[in-house]
C-alpha cells in the first residue's frame, strides 16, 4: 500500500515538472516569436528548438535562421549533423517544399507517366532552356526505369516573355505531352492561348526556390537543381528511398 501511494506521488510530481517545463517552453517560443515579429516586422511560418541548446531555429517561407533564445543574436546558413553529415536545414526546406508541392492542384501538370510507377518527380522546366531539352530526350528512359515526370512551367524570362508564350501555347494544345516534346524539339507550336496556370506554376517555382532550369524536386521535397543524365538520376532516386525507408 505504502508503495502504491509512493509510486502515485513520484507519478504526480513527474507529471507536474513535465508540464511545468512544456509551458515554460511555450512562455520562451511565445516571447522569442514576439520579439522576431518586431524586428523582421513579420512573424515566422515556423519557430522550433533547434538540436542546439538555447538556439531556435526560424523559418520565414523558404529562409532558414537559427536565434539565441534572448533573440539578441542569429546566424544565416546550412546546420549539420556532426555525426551523421546530414544538412538539418535542407531538412526543414524539403519539408516546406513538400507541403507546398502536395497542397498544388495534381492535374495541373504535363505528366510523362511511368507504367511501373516507382517514384515521382516534379520538373520546373522552361521551353527555350537546353539543359531542359536534354533532359527531356532522356525521359523514356527514365519512364522506362519506373520514374513518372510531371512537368511545371517556369520561364526564366518571366511573365509574358517569349518562353512564357510558347508554354502557354503547349498547355493549350489538344495533346499536351506531344506539344511539349515538338517544343523541346525546336519545332513549332502553334500559337494558342487558354486559361492556364503558366504563371502560379512560375509563382511557385519562385516559392520554393527555383532559380534556374531544369529544377527537380523529389517526392521528399529535396530540390536537385541542374540537369541530371537518367541513370545519375535514377541511382539518386534509388538511394533518396533508401534513405527514406530506414
Amino acid at each position: 500500500m505504502i508503495k502504491k501511494t509512493l509510486l502515485t506521488a513520484s507519478l504526480s510530481v513527474a507529471l507536474l515538472t513535465t508540464s511545468s517545463l512544456i509551458l515554460a517552453a511555450e512562455a520562451d517560443i511565445s516571447a522569442l516569436k514576439e520579439k522576431l515579429s518586431s524586428i523582421f516586422k513579420e512573424a515566422p511560418t515556423s519557430l522550433k528548438e533547434s538540436p542546439i541548446p538555447g538556439v531556435y531555429e526560424a523559418s520565414y517561407g523558404m529562409d532558414v535562421i537559427y536565434v539565441s533564445a534572448d533573440g539578441k543574436y542569429f546566424l544565416a546558413g546550412d546546420l549539420y549533423d556532426l555525426a551523421t553529415r546530414k544538412n538539418l536545414t535542407e531538412s526543414t526546406l524539403s519539408s516546406a517544399r513538400k507541403k507546398e508541392m502536395d497542397a498544388y492542384d495534381k492535374t495541373k501538370n504535363i505528366t510523362f507517366k511511368a507504367e511501373n510507377e516507382k517514384h515521382v518527380i516534379s520538373v520546373f522546366t522552361d521551353i527555350d532552356c537546353p539543359y531542359c531539352a536534354k533532359l527531356h530526350n532522356e525521359v523514356p528512359e527514365l519512364n522506362k526505369a519506373g520514374v513518372t515526370v510531371r512537368y511545371f512551367m517556369f520561364p526564366r524570362a518571366g511573365i509574358g516573355s517569349g518562353s512564357f508564350k510558347k508554354a502557354v501555347s503547349v498547355w493549350c494544345n489538344d495533346d499536351q505531352n506531344a506539344a511539349l516534346t515538338k517544343a523541346k524539339k525546336r519545332e513549332a507550336v502553334e500559337e494558342k492561348t487558354c486559361e492556364n496556370p503558366v504563371k502560379e506554376q512560375y509563382m511557385l517555382g519562385q516559392k520554393i526556390g527555383v532559380t534556374g532550369t531544369p529544377a527537380i524536386v523529389l517526392s521528399s521535397g529535396k530540390l536537385v537543381p541542374g540537369y541530371r543524365p537518367a541513370k545519375a538520376l535514377i541511382s539518386l532516386l534509388e538511394s533518396e528511398s533508401k534513405t527514406e525507408s530506414k
